[in-house]
């Protein structure tokens, strides 16, 4: 194939497709990366009124989940899509975040500022607050995410970009706390000879 047919060729798919085949790899590389670094901020301790967590593993990418995801994010609509959207992955639950943003990496801090919201000794959020999303972030157990979003018309601009992530195992579990808190610290240690 002749290289101007070939360059035709990628300017029809990106004209057909918009602006998503530019900036798939990027977006979702940016949301795993937060998502991970505000999960190393829970893991120490950083986080005002979170206790340090004992354990919190580091997210990997899941194309099955992100393909999940950018289904749902496709039709436009701004809640959570039914489970039975969300099998055909190897967990028994998959749990999924969803937010309405203008900058797709913007969904992410959304999530995780729900912090604020939630008291973890009690295991609850404060009155009238959501924190569900945070508490799915910060899911310890949660081995892989994969996003996908979509700028929708039938959303008001500028906030008119539907994000979604599935977590794989999810972990909104309601009695249970998302993760561990860890109630020591690493103390050196002496060998007496």
């Amino acid at each position: 194939m002749h290289k101007t047919q070939f360059s035709l060729i990628v300017l029809v798919l990106l004209n057909v497709y918009g602006n998503r085949a530019i900036f798939w790899n990027i977006e979702n590389s940016e949301l795993l990366v937060l998502h991970n670094a505000y999960r190393r901020d829970i893991k120490y301790g950083t986080v005002l009124d979170q206790p340090k967590a004992d354990s919190m593993l580091t997210l990997q990418w899941s194309h099955k989940l992100a393909k999940l995801a950018q289904a749902w994010a496709f039709h436009c609509v701004p809640t959570r899509s039914n489970l039975t959207m969300r099998n055909g992955s190897k967990w028994t639950y998959v749990g999924q975040n969803i937010a309405v943003v203008s900058k797709v990496r913007d969904a992410v801090s959304v999530w995780f500022d729900e912090h604020n919201n939630y008291i973890f000794n009690k295991n609850i959020c404060r009155p009238n607050k959501t924190c569900a999303n945070y508490k799915q972030l910060a899911f310890a157990d949660t081995t892989h995410i994969g996003c996908g979003f979509a700028k929708c018309k039938n959303l008001e601009a500028p906030n008119n970009i539907l994000v979604v992530c599935n977590y794989g195992p999810g972990g909104k579990y309601i009695n249970r706390k998302p993760y561990e808190p860890r109630f020591y610290e690493d103390l050196p240690y002496f060998i007496i000879v």
